[in-house]
This record gives C-alpha cells, sequence and structure tokens, in this order.
C-alpha cells in the first residue's frame, strides 16, 4: 500500500465510528485532561486544511516552507471549539471525510518524491505523508480505545 493509500486508512474507521460510537461518548473526553474524539477529529479536519491551503502549494513546487509561523496551540484550541460548537458528530466526520478525500485527491497527482524544506529540514512529500500517517495512526488509537472501553 503507497502512502496515500495509508493517508486514507482513517476514512473507513471514521465511518465506523459513526456508526457504533454514540453521541455522549464522542464528545466526551477520552480520559482526565485529554480532548474527545470529537476534538481529535476537528484537530485533524483542520490541520488537513492548512496543508491542503497552506503547505501543498509549497511542498509541490519545492519551496522552502517557512518554519515556525504555524500557531499549532490555536489551530488546536480552534479545533477543539469547534468540535464543541454544536457540530453534530455525523456532520464533523462528514466534513473531515469529504476534506480528507480532496486532500488525497490531489496528493494522488503528485509527484511524492518532490523535495522542500522546512527550516532546516529538507523532506520529500512522501515522507512528510509518512508523518502524517503516524499522526493519524495515534489518534485513531486513542479514538478506538475509548469506544473498545465503553
Amino acid at each position: 500500500m503507497n502512502v496515500v493509500s495509508q493517508f486514507g486508512t482513517i476514512i473507513p474507521f471514521l465511518e465506523e465510528i459513526i456508526q457504533v460510537e454514540n453521541d455522549r461518548i464522542f464528545f466526551s473526553p477520552i480520559s482526565e485532561g485529554k480532548w474527545s474524539s470529537a476534538a481529535i477529529v476537528a484537530h485533524l479536519y483542520l490541520w488537513d486544511q492548512y496543508i491542503q491551503n497552506s503547505r501543498l502549494p509549497m511542498m509541490l513546487t519545492g519551496d522552502t516552507l517557512p518554519s515556525g509561523q504555524v500557531d499549532v496551540q490555536a489551530i488546536n484550541n480552534d479545533a477543539q471549539n469547534f468540535a464543541h460548537s454544536g457540530i453534530s458528530k455525523n456532520n464533523l466526520i462528514d466534513r473531515f471525510i469529504t476534506n480528507r478525500k480532496n486532500l488525497l485527491d490531489a496528493l494522488e497527482k503528485a509527484n511524492l518524491q518532490t523535495s522542500f524544506t522546512i527550516g532546516e529540514t529538507t523532506l520529500t512529500l512522501e515522507n512528510y505523508l509518512l508523518g502524517m500517517v503516524e499522526h493519524d495512526e495515534h489518534h485513531m488509537k486513542q479514538i478506538k480505545e475509548v469506544y473498545e472501553q465503553r
């Protein structure tokens, strides 16, 4: 399975979550002091938007991306607020899936061996995506543990 396909594996996972995880569980913290599954999905959704709109165009042309200009905490706070703004579980997951599919479409057309630089680090698009896949897997594991325990 190529890295773009791996980056898409979260879609069927979340489609299953729509079916099995009730709203109360989805919007409750996964553990004391942690985000809810909803906030995790919103976090992934906002980061996908940031990547597609702000990073991917520069990555595809091999440019140098600005280092340290993204306010990670602000995006994460926005995700938490968005997740608990009254949006439904299904709407949030549907928005994520639509957005991820758009990003996957763009990546399918890309040369994954294109190199770009972030700060002092040079990466290929493939290497960057492998990191994003690991990020997805981390969060999928968190969500899966929640609904397996309840």
